[in-house]
């Protein structure tokens, strides 16, 4: 993500809504961070939201790899590991061909 962030210049914003003939990324100014469960819920979870509202297909910069879904040390789940069960939940599906999740 951090190589994407870069090349396209993508602004820190908290605006979820569509991108017309672009993308979206959740980019938050890094002071809105404090703690995974604060992040989550007030800027991650709402982030997929505005994503699963509109349809859209999911384009995923890391694969799903179980070394990225669960921390290795503790086995506890990763952020990505918990946008990944979330979208599950909401009817997605990953497309290995792809590297999308999208809706069933």
């Amino acid at each position: 993500m951090k190589n994407i962030l870069e090349e396209t210049n993508y602004p820190k914003t908290l605006d979820f809504e569509a991108k017309q003939g672009g993308f979206n990324v959740l980019n938050t100014p890094d002071n809105l961070y404090k703690t995974p469960e604060q992040f989550w819920n007030e800027y991650n979870k709402p982030f997929l939201d505005k994503a699963i509202e509109r349809g859209d297909d999911i384009v995923l910069a890391t694969k799903p790899e179980m070394k990225y879904l669960r921390k290795e040390q503790t086995g506890a789940i990763t952020g990505f590991g918990s946008e990944m069960q979330y979208l599950e939940s909401k009817g997605y599906i990953y497309n290995s061909i792809t590297n999308k999740m999208i809706k069933k």
